[in-house]
């Protein structure tokens, strides 16, 4: 009797997280860019601050040298005493003026100046943490690589990285009979490598992704499988299932998700077409691509 199929509701992830890799790549480099852009700005206001700074010191300087002028020449003669009073009071208000002006751009200053530091530190600890990230990535798929080349010199299977997402494609003859979601025992041999490598990964989410091609399920099949969208579920469930037991891949970082025949690779008017649609895909996504995904959700409307 065949095992039930893993208990994971067909209400899967489907269609809407096809487009999450570019999203979040988008998303990423967008933040980056905006993080950048406000440094840019703070450091034009730091330089505003700073002129704007000197010129008010200027302008002290310029009272102070005044008041001197006009006392060295002895002009406060009597008949002048109210007038060069007022005039006094009126400069040393005006210097008191100043002062006080610039002791609140000098805090502004300082105000900007750590916030600018604080944007630095930011900047450099996520540019190392992305580095980091992108060399275990690397990583991962150079021994990927290295354990499948067999695989990948006939076609069977392809591994490509983008910046921070890690795909291994394989087709279905390698793992799957035609119509059938029972992953077979040859195939079980290169999911044992791929989990022994995928095992030692631990700041990636692994989607299981199942595709088919376009053509419809056999009359044969329908009772356990009603639609492509069933059976590329059943297959990538049954994946996930198994790269959780034996190779020992962490749990809680896989799930699955069924395309059926939404996400092509290449034209199905063609057998060979077909035969590439017709493939499981091991997807390494960010680890935080939830946090991501709900802060590109637009905010709810106020009640």
């Amino acid at each position: 009797m065949r095992k039930p199929l893993f208990q994971v509701g067909i209400g899967l992830v489907l269609l809407l997280t096809g487009c999450v890799s570019s999203s979040v790549h988008r998303a990423a480099l967008k933040d980056l860019s905006e993080t950048r852009d406000r440094l840019d700005r703070l450091k034009d206001e730091d330089a505003i601050l700073k002129s704007e700074l000197a010129s008010r010191e200027t302008s002290l300087q310029d009272l102070r040298r005044q008041i001197a002028e006009i006392q060295n020449k002895g002009q406060l003669q009597s008949e002048d005493a109210d007038r060069m009073a007022k005039r006094n009071l009126d400069l040393a208000g005006e210097n008191a003026n100043i002062a006080s002006q610039n002791r609140d751009l000098s805090q502004a200053l300082d105000a900007r100046n750590e916030e600018l530091n604080e944007l630095h530190r930011r900047l450099a600890e996520e540019a190392k943490a992305k580095e980091e990230e992108v060399n275990r990535l690397k990583s991962t798929y150079d021994k990927l690589v290295g354990e499948l080349q067999d695989e990948i010199k006939q076609g069977d299977i392809t591994v490509t990285r983008v910046m921070d997402k890690l795909s291994v494609n394989l087709v279905e003859k390698i793992l799957f009979d035609s119509g059938s979601a029972e992953i077979k025992p040859e195939g079980r041999k290169v999911l044992d490598r791929v989990g022994g490598i995928l095992k030692s990964v631990t700041d990636k989410q692994i989607r299981i992704e199942g595709h088919t091609d376009s053509v419809p399920i056999g009359s044969r099949l329908t009772e356990k499988f009603p639609t492509n969208w069933e059976l590329s579920a059943a297959r990538a469930v049954n994946v996930v299932r198994y790269l959780s037991g034996s190779p020992g891949v962490p749990a809680r970082l896989l799930s699955a998700a069924g395309f059926a025949e939404n996400n092509p690779v290449a034209g199905n008017e063609t057998k060979e077409g077909r035969a590439r649609n017709r493939r499981i895909e091991i997807v390494l996504l960010p680890s935080d691509i939830d946090r991501v995904l709900q802060e590109l959700k637009p905010p709810s409307p106020t009640p």
